[in-house]
């Protein structure tokens, strides 16, 4: 039999991003112009020049050294994208109401969807992956690669490999990033498992630029009726772009396997092949 009392109406709260990730890490500039973020950003790095190295101080060296020609690092330019969140419902609600779930929506996919597309990116421009036996020799590597760059970097990685990187303790334990036993800070991207799978990625300083959100919202239809015909539909886009400076390096989980022959299947391919 069918309950005659009609059941109660719960509109879920709102919730954050849950963090960790890209946006924590990297530095974030809010630009507030739309149009001039749609053509991307150069990095001109400051951190990358080749002319460092050592020479004998020995008086009259008969082999004195020759030194690199210092050579500064060439700029680079990434391409941004476009987030968005899009939401339609029948006028029952307002175009303010509608408008503020599309707003709420982006901002809460927002970080996910730019780390799925960064991921991508990351494995395009990353030498062919070293492969390596386990979780804790990944690490190992990529803090001496990091180490050997000068400078404090970020290790990308699927949150699949954050429970067992806990056993080798964070450097820090509260924190919006967690950081390798070398000080090197943690990329959790909710949006890499997907991407990057048991492959992880270090990169030197992250940077991420934002505009200000632009949103469209109209009610459409042609009913004389509203309730039958029309429809309130909202937009949000943000124009977001993610570069980081210096050297990349890629690391895999697992030996080297053909086509189709992977553990995570297309988690393991990348560019060049395998």
């Amino acid at each position: 039999m069918t309950n005659p009392i009609p059941p109660v109406d719960f509109e879920a709260p709102r919730v954050p991003a849950s963090g960790y990730g890209l946006l924590a890490a990297a530095t974030v500039f809010d630009t507030g112009n739309v149009t001039r973020e749609l053509g991307g950003v150069r990095i001109w790095p400051t951190n990358c020049d080749t002319g460092v190295g050592t020479y004998s101080a020995a008086m009259c060296d008969p082999d004195p050294a020759v030194k690199t020609p210092g050579e500064r690092a060439e700029p680079v330019v990434f391409d941004p994208m476009v987030v968005y969140a899009a939401t339609e419902c029948a006028p029952d609600q307002t175009e303010e109401e509608q408008l503020t779930r599309a707003q709420h929506l982006r901002a809460l996919h927002e970080p996910l969807l730019v780390e799925s597309h960064f991921a991508a990116q990351l494995l395009a421009e990353a030498p062919s992956p070293t492969y390596v036996p386990d979780l804790a020799t990944a690490i190992g590597v990529l803090e001496e690669f990091l180490g050997e760059q000068g400078y404090q970097g970020y290790i990308h990685a699927a949150r699949r490999h954050a429970a067992p990187l806990s056993q080798y303790r964070w450097t820090n334990e509260t924190g919006a990033v967690l950081r390798s036993p070398l000080g090197h800070g943690y990329v959790f991207g909710g949006g890499y498992g997907s991407v990057l799978g048991n492959t992880l990625i270090a990169t030197g300083p992250l940077y991420l630029w934002r505009s200000a959100p632009f949103d469209h919202v109209e009610t459409t239809g042609r009913h004389a009726q509203a309730e039958l015909g029309n429809t309130v539909y909202a937009l949000s886009e943000r124009v977001v772009t993610v570069g980081y400076e210096c050297a990349i390096m890629a690391v895999t989980i697992g030996e080297p396997t053909l086509p189709g022959d992977e553990l995570f299947p297309g988690e393991n391919t990348f560019p060049g092949g395998n």
